[in-house]
């Protein structure tokens, strides 16, 4: 829980990546406020709507862009954390780029090569829902309950799986090493993986709902981004515990 902070970058770091949750929680407040109050007006304008519609559409866009370029910065920084702690003695936090736009994106392919099968499995399941008590409908619906298990089976691989494949990106550079299954498959069966992720999952669990609860104080703002760092240490340490556990046994 020190790394956050540590090295010449590090409080800085803090201090950015909490305002930058600040802006995401304030586009996500206006964006609410707009739905509600312009869109979803069920009284006196509701006649108007379609020109509410046409009104407002250029704020919605602008605050999906905001979304969008804040959300794939955070996730450049992750990797850059990562970058910075994989089989590194003692690594520090590195500085704030806006280039890690560029890695955020490609973090974000990767997530969805991960996500996309459970995402598919999970349609198909909804989509074989029948009725019941009608013809062999309860055929159809026993396929969807179990390609629901197997969507939610594909869900938990890859959540299980996608920190050793980030941390694989991020020292390499390349989105195909996230995807390198022998490389992979060396990380994810050692100890050291294992524990560090369900570490890393605890923290989340116990820590998240209070971080979004001192929102509200603003100060929950730096403190998730506090927290994520932190995960994203917990991850590049168990990666980098587990390389060297496997180039010991070798």
């Amino acid at each position: 829980m020190n790394f956050p902070p540590s090295g010449n970058d590090g409080s800085k770091a803090v201090v950015i990546g909490g305002v930058l949750f600040g802006v995401l929680g304030a586009v996500g407040a206006g964006t609410t406020v707009l739905l509600e109050t312009r869109l979803f007006d069920f009284g006196p304008r509701f006649l108007a709507g379609e020109s509410a519609w046409r009104q407002s559409s250029p704020l919605l866009g602008g605050a999906v862009v905001c979304y969008a370029v804040i959300s794939l910065i955070l996730r450049g920084y992750d990797i850059a954390v990562l970058r910075a702690v994989v089989r590194s003695d003692e690594p520090t936090a590195p500085v704030f780029r806006l280039s890690a736009v560029f890695d955020g994106i490609r973090a974000t392919v990767i997530l969805l090569g991960y996500f996309v099968p459970s995402l598919a499995l999970g349609i198909v399941g909804l989509s074989l829902r029948r009725p019941t008590g009608q013809g062999l409908h309860w055929v159809l619906n026993a396929m969807g309950a179990v390609t629901l298990l197997l969507g939610l089976f594909a869900l938990i691989v890859a959540a299980y799986l996608l920190p050793a494949a980030t941390a694989l990106f991020a020292t390499r550079r390349s989105i195909r090493a996230a995807f390198d299954h022998v490389a992979l498959r060396s990380c994810v069966v050692t100890e050291d993986y294992v524990v560090g992720w369900v570490i890393a999952g605890l923290l989340r669990i116990v820590l998240l709902p209070i971080t979004i609860a001192l929102q509200t104080l603003l100060i929950g703002f730096f403190l998730r981004f506090y927290l994520r760092v932190s995960v994203q240490y917990l991850y590049g340490l168990s990666v980098s515990n587990a390389f060297e556990t496997e180039t010991g046994h070798h």
